[in-house]
């Protein structure tokens, strides 16, 4: 196959930019989207607070701790447009979606509302929610392919009934790559009464936030993702008028406190990957900052569109509906299960050193690319030719 790649500087900058992660360079690593990969500085900062923790353990937990955790919580406030006081850490987005589900003052019969392309361990906090409290969790289908965002709308709208008192809204679907339209999903959850509760996995670093302006009851986002920290690094973002209630996972010794004290101090544990966030978000503005979002974008899209044209398949939705990711068809005519999707990933990975995300989605079998400052066309072209070999 003749390449058609365009390897000019501006799709190669990754070639440099990988020598700040410890990635291997023998791999194509397009799957950002999962874990993230953390910097060698942040990785740093993070070792250099473990140091700190063991030189004097009684004074850094007892001491330093509840003012360091607050800095921390004020720098990734101001990044993300938030009041420190409305944010705690949580280990992961899920924990901070657990906690509000797990926290919230159900009533018999209340409906949980969230989308059948859900995070898998979303939904499962959701049914073990239901099973505890009596409650009913209703599922959306969200079309895909889509056309436009209205399809959102309209099949969200459709599934809100009398009994809906609260729902959980993607910012970034998982799995889809898809940007959800979540002002107007808000706008129509307030009409109507409902609580929302909004996870943000892959928001933070790939999208704008000002969270003071979005008028949700509470958020949760990862920092290991699209902001560069560590492992175990994400936020409970809560409106003032939303948590009273909210405990974290581990009820300890400062359940008394109130937010967002109580989620600071959940026992002895290594919190080195909350306070290295400044480490991580002075890495994302010295690399491009504001203009990280829109340059990964763009450098997704062009991706995208050349590995579709290589494959002969289209974008399932509108370019300005994904960010630093997006889902594409594969030309595949077996049978799809999320038991096939996995064997291709693995494939991919054990034949061709290349790490990309498989799905199956309405029956068919699905890729999703994950475009990140490390990443250059090489890797895509690389991606292309392994998957053209094996199913075209």
């Amino acid at each position: 196959m003749q390449s058609k790649w365009n390897h000019q500087s501006e799709f190669n900058a990754g070639l440099e930019m990988r020598k700040h992660w410890m990635l291997d360079d023998e791999i194509s690593f397009l799957n950002h989207g999962s874990f993230g990969a953390t910097p060698k500085v942040v990785l740093q900062s993070q070792q250099d607070y473990r140091a700190l923790m063991e030189r004097q353990p009684v004074d850094f937990f007892v001491r330093q701790l509840p003012d360091l955790i607050r800095k921390a919580a004020a720098d990734l406030a101001g990044f993300l447009g938030a009041n420190p006081d409305d944010l705690a850490f949580v280990e992961n987005a899920t924990a901070g979606i657990n906690a509000v589900l797990r926290s919230f003052p159900w009533r018999a019969g209340d409906e949980l509302l969230l989308a059948n392309h859900a995070y898998p361990a979303v939904k499962n906090a959701a049914y073990f929610v239901a099973r505890q409290f009596g409650i009913t969790v209703r599922e959306f289908e969200v079309p895909f392919p889509l056309e436009d965002e209205n399809e959102i709308l309209q099949a969200f709208t459709k599934a809100i009934s009398p009994n809906t008192r609260m729902a959980v809204l993607d910012h970034v679907s998982s799995p889809l790559a898809i940007i959800y339209p979540l002002e107007k999903m808000l706008v129509i959850c307030r009409a109507h009464s409902v609580k929302t509760l909004v996870d943000g996995a892959h928001a933070p670093g790939m999208l704008p936030l000002n969270l003071d302006a979005i008028d949700a009851d509470w958020y949760v986002g990862n920092c290991h993702k699209w902001l560069f920290a560590a492992k175990g690094c994400a936020f409970l973002w809560a409106a003032p008028h939303a948590r009273d209630f909210l405990q974290p996972m581990s009820i300890s010794l400062h359940a008394d406190v109130g937010f967002p004290q109580s989620f600071d101090w959940v026992g002895t544990r290594d919190v080195s990957a909350w306070l290295s966030i400044s480490a991580a978000i002075d890495f994302y503005k010295s690399v491009g900052g504001d203009e990280i979002p829109e340059k990964l974008h763009n450098f997704a899209i062009v991706m995208a569109q050349q590995l579709a044209a290589d494959w002969h398949v289209d974008l399932p939705a509108k370019p300005a509906m994904f960010g630093s990711m997006v889902t594409l068809p594969m030309p595949f005519n077996g049978e799809a299960t999320q038991e096939t999707a996995d064997q291709w990933r693995d494939t991919l990975w054990h034949e061709n050193r290349i790490e990309v995300p498989f799905f199956a989605i309405n029956r068919q079998l699905w890729l999703r690319i994950s475009a990140q400052l490390y990443n250059s066309s090489i890797d895509y072209e690389q991606l292309s030719q392994a998957v053209t070999r094996k199913f075209l």
